[in-house]
């Protein structure tokens, strides 16, 4: 399997090396379904700073196929970034299974 570039940055917040490690086993994950992936870039921010109602983490992935750009964010208000994580990672899936089947119904119309 090919190394996928991976990009991530913690904006606002401090680096965790567990979310680090999270965030890698998923890409590869993605680059063992779809091996069109050219790279990945992720960040895990804390965008607002919200004293009374705490503060939401936002999760945003840009990945590049060959010749597409899938883009998802999630955010959610908790105190650890894994279900944010989580929640783009799946609409992630979510959306390259869309880009996937929208390729190959134009293939199959050729």
């Amino acid at each position: 399997m090919a190394l996928i570039p991976l990009q991530i940055k913690f904006l606002n917040m401090q680096r965790a090396a567990s979310i680090t490690q999270d965030i890698a086993a998923r890409v590869d994950e993605l680059g063992s379904l779809h091996g069109r992936i050219v790279r990945c870039h992720v960040s895990v921010e804390i965008p607002h700073k919200h004293h009374h109602s705490g503060n939401a983490i936002e999760v945003r992935i840009s990945l590049a196929l060959a010749g597409e750009l899938v883009v998802t964010r999630k955010s959610s208000p908790t105190a650890t970034p894994a279900k944010p994580v989580q929640q783009a990672f799946d609409a992630l899936m979510r959306q390259m299974r869309k880009v996937s089947g929208n390729k190959l119904a134009a293939h199959k119309r050729r």
